[in-house]
């Protein structure tokens, strides 16, 4: 049923939405942010999106699109922040945040990782509007040994913030079922509160190359993400290390470097020279959205080595390029992204992701199946049936209205 033209509040505080993926702290959220805002403008809702300036000429607003609009707000300084350090944003994001909410203009507020949430709770709640909150990715439990538990919090407030916003938000909206069952073990989140939107792709953008059996015969491995130990940059190149050397095989890395992890570009350059690959290794940094559409539509297969992901994005728009995945089966929501003919592995051996590459490949007629399978499980998969879930999702909120007040005190942080 269609849903009345709302006034969405979308926070994203420390990426701007419109940044491109695969650089500093930008990724899959800026994208599902995005896309989700423009499918819901086409739906005919406005969209207001709030993110932190990072940059001192950037205008206060910016009109996007029809029903779309930027805001920038002043918070720290007008200058990139590592998240390790983005805390002392959140006080003056909210004291921005509030002096334009509080127009009257807005339906409800939706939140975008745990920095926005903590930010624009209180405010929400002041206000009397509805606060929807997504994660995107969920803090690794204090003493997490391993990084297959998640991200390790970047700074003290994460997990008493995801608490704040995960049991004081009328909903949370999670991008996979394994990221609503996490959110529900951790933070006690009980199943009316949890809602499962999954990522869209745009199959137009990322379509399938004519020859499909040249990428095979001489293929390239993309690895897409920001190049930090979560992603697992070196368990691809160990992969390429260990493939047969008649292959011809050479990897792609796309992907910037996050503040945190500046020195991390070194110890992968490093370890590519000691394996004896560094000739068929390309770092080409963070890429645009047509030029990752390029290299997927190129490439002969994905290597999603993720320790944890609550989705796995590319690992949808490498299935709509027509470019089968590799994957690990551990790596939280990468499941509910791969399609039937998918390769999910339960081991981190580079052995056994070497032999399941090289069986991938060296199967013309089975390339061709995992193609074709790749391509059509991505096509069931668009924005506009995710913004339409989205958009009832909304309308269901606002019929039961905010729970209550809540002062910005609770959230534990700045």
């Amino acid at each position: 049923m269609p849903v009345a033209p709302l006034r969405i509040a979308a926070i994203s505080l420390h990426t701007s939405p419109l940044e491109e993926p695969g650089g500093a702290d930008a990724g899959g959220m800026n994208v599902v942010v995005l896309e989700q805002t423009r499918a819901l403008a086409g739906l005919g809702h406005h969209v207001d999106l709030f993110t932190r300036r990072r940059d001192p000429d950037s205008p206060a607003m910016v009109d996007v699109s029809e029903r779309i609009r930027l805001h920038h707000l002043d918070a720290g300084p007008a200058a990139p922040l590592a998240k390790s350090d983005m805390e002392q944003a959140i006080s003056p994001f909210r004291d921005a945040l509030h002096g334009i909410l509080a127009d009257g203009s807005y339906d409800l507020v939706h939140s975008h990782h745990w920095f926005s949430g903590v930010a624009a709770l209180p405010v929400a709640r002041e206000l009397g509007l509805p606060h929807l909150q997504s994660f995107h990715s969920v803090a690794a439990p204090d003493g997490a040994g391993t990084l297959d538990a998640g991200e390790p919090a970047e700074s003290a407030g994460r997990i008493p913030g995801e608490q704040f916003v995960a049991t004081g938000s009328e909903l949370v909206v999670a991008v996979s079922e394994a990221e609503a069952r996490t959110i529900s073990e951790r933070y006690g989140v009980p199943g009316e509160r949890l809602s499962v939107v999954r990522p869209g792709v745009d199959v137009d953008r990322f379509r399938p190359c004519a020859d499909v059996d040249e990428r095979r015969r001489r293929p390239t491995l993309l690895f897409t993400a920001r190049l930090q130990p979560l992603k697992a940059p070196d368990l691809a190149l160990e992969v390429l290390s260990h493939l047969d050397p008649a292959l011809g095989a050479r990897l792609v890395l796309a992907g910037g470097v996050s503040q945190d992890f500046q020195h991390y570009l070194e110890e992968l350059t490093a370890r590519a020279r000691a394996l004896g690959i560094e000739d068929r290794v390309e770092f080409v940094g963070s890429l645009g959205r047509d030029e990752l559409a390029e290299e997927m539509r190129c490439a002969g297969a994905l290597l999603l080595t993720s320790w944890s992901e609550t989705f796995g994005l590319v690992a949808l728009e490498a299935q709509a390029s027509g470019t089968p995945v590799v994957a690990w089966r551990c790596a939280g929501g990468v499941q509910e992204a791969i399609g039937p003919e998918g390769l999910v592995l339960s081991s981190r051996d580079p052995d056994i992701w070497a032999e399941a590459v090289q069986s991938l490949l060296g199967d013309a007629e089975g390339y061709a199946s995992a193609v074709r399978s790749a391509r059509e499980f991505a096509a069931t998969r668009t924005w506009e049936a995710a913004a339409e879930t989205l958009a009832a999702l909304y309308a269901r909120t606002l019929a039961t209205g905010p729970t209550g007040p809540t002062s910005p005190a609770e959230g534990g942080t700045a």
